[in-house]
């Protein structure tokens, strides 16, 4: 049951199931919603539920630290914010007193999925923090005594409080689970899309950040990413869910992990060193995923080889090796795209777009307009022999 009430800012605290790794920073983006807040009011109800149903814990911190913090077996009017954290703060920042909320009878793992879905839904959520509230769900329900081996789910401490309800029995079903209420179905492709989101949540934590909105990003994991030339504004990934570029990045991460001397590179770095050589502006989602697959597979045939050279040795000089050709092929053939009007970062036109540059010097042609006429030509006459026409 669901009721709505016009609820105290005192009597609010945030949920730790909400989805939300970093609620607000009072950067600018956020500064706009408060902007926002103040001059049109609130569009949409937060989603609360009574503080006495949390079972694993809250944030209680506020805009005021002195205040005590609240005792659970006593919960005195409290509610937790399941979903709209941020605009419980901006609410605050825009000087409200109350805020209008819908309160629902939730436990822990009800409350976690309220709060993906919901922000899911409203299209709010990076895909890291859908990774991260995906393998809380999965830390809610698997069995204890699940084999977390392989570095395919994340690996979080066991939570210290019963959860009030049942695990499943085996890690499939758990997952079958998911992927039916998350996917809206359980077949092995849903499966596959969960357990990826879960291999994404148990990267280290300044990889996950690759897959951050920016402003979400801590102050440590910009720096980190701009000592190895990766734009900190720019996010990876598809922003709605799971993307191939994270499974590359994971793939590439655990290929390393398996394969690297820990105590002469260390593979979260050698990732990132990665990322930032072989991305380049210009590049699609599909070209950073091919050349970061195309890299792993070189990288490690190298390491394998028996040779006197270093592992540090042998994965910069694969690693310049790629970045060369990257920028090489860009280089030739980003001044003189061939078509203006349409995608550049469709990968038919990433494709064509090279064989045009790569046909226009084959055949010594210096326009676009002369190579078009005699590839046209060409295959008129291509035609005619294969139709017999006269």
């Amino acid at each position: 049951m669901i009721r709505r009430a016009e609820l105290s800012i005192d009597s609010l605290v945030v949920d730790p199931m909400q989805s939300r790794e970093q609620p607000w920073s009072g950067d600018a983006i956020d500064q706009q919603l408060t902007a926002a807040i103040d001059a049109d009011g609130l569009y949409n109800d937060l989603i609360v539920r009574p503080l006495d149903a949390v079972e694993m814990g809250v944030t209680t911190s506020t805009t005021d630290s002195s205040e005590e913090p609240h005792d659970e077996s006593n919960p005195d009017g409290k509610y937790a914010i399941v979903a709209g954290s941020r605009r419980y703060y901006a609410a605050m920042e825009a000087g409200y007193e109350t805020l209008p909320c819908k309160v629902m009878q939730a436990d822990d793992l009800d409350a976690a999925w309220t709060s993906l879905l919901e922000n899911t839904d409203r299209r709010e959520l990076s895909e890291q923090e859908i990774a991260q509230q995906l393998s809380l769900i999965y830390e809610l329900i698997r069995p204890r005594d699940a084999d977390d081996g392989g570095g395919t789910m994340a690996t979080q401490p066991e939570p210290a409080v019963d959860i009030g309800h049942d695990r499943f029995e085996t890690d499939a079903e758990a997952l079958a689970y998911m992927a039916d209420r998350y996917r809206g179905r359980s077949d092995q492709s849903a499966i596959s899309h969960i357990e990826e989101h879960l291999q994404t949540a148990a990267l280290p934590p300044v990889l996950q950040s690759l897959f951050k909105n920016p402003e979400e990003r801590t102050a440590s994991e910009r720096t980190a990413l701009d000592n190895y030339g990766i734009d900190t504004r720019a996010t990876l990934g598809s922003g709605e869910g799971k993307s191939g570029t994270s499974r590359a990045v994971v793939a590439l991460h655990n290929t390393l992990e398996s394969e690297l001397e820990t105590d002469s590179i260390d593979p979260a770095n050698a990732v990132l060193e990665t990322v930032g050589s072989l991305r380049f502006e210009e590049m699609s989602e599909l070209e950073l995923r091919q050349s970061l697959r195309d890299f792993r597979e070189d990288v490690s045939t190298a390491l394998d080889s028996e040779s006197g050279t270093t592992q540090r040795d042998v994965f910069s000089e694969t690693l310049q090796s790629h970045s060369d050709e990257l920028q090489e092929l860009h280089e030739e053939i980003e001044p003189s795209r061939p078509f203006k009007r349409v995608d550049l970062q469709g990968p038919e036109t990433q494709r064509h777009s090279r064989w045009h540059v790569q046909a226009m010097r084959s055949r010594g042609i210096g326009t676009h307009t002369e190579l078009a006429r005699e590839l046209y030509h060409e295959r008129l006459e291509t035609l005619a022999d294969e139709q017999g026409w006269e």
